[in-house]
């Protein structure tokens, strides 16, 4: 099973909470605390939930 570690910051404050869980947990989870404005990031990567535009 391909796992990730997901790092988020509830409401913006205070120390990063960090997790391992799977890799459809992590899209999961990060997709909706990023809802909520809270930074979230993916194996250290900054993740957005802005979709790219189409061309």
């Amino acid at each position: 099973m391909l796992t990730l570690q997901l790092a988020y910051k509830p409401f913006g404050v205070g120390e990063w909470t960090y997790t391992t869980v799977s890799h459809e947990v992590a899209k999961f989870l990060a997709r909706e605390y990023a809802s909520y404005g809270w930074p979230v990031m993916i194996d250290g990567s900054p993740y957005s939930n802005e979709e790219p535009l189409a061309a």
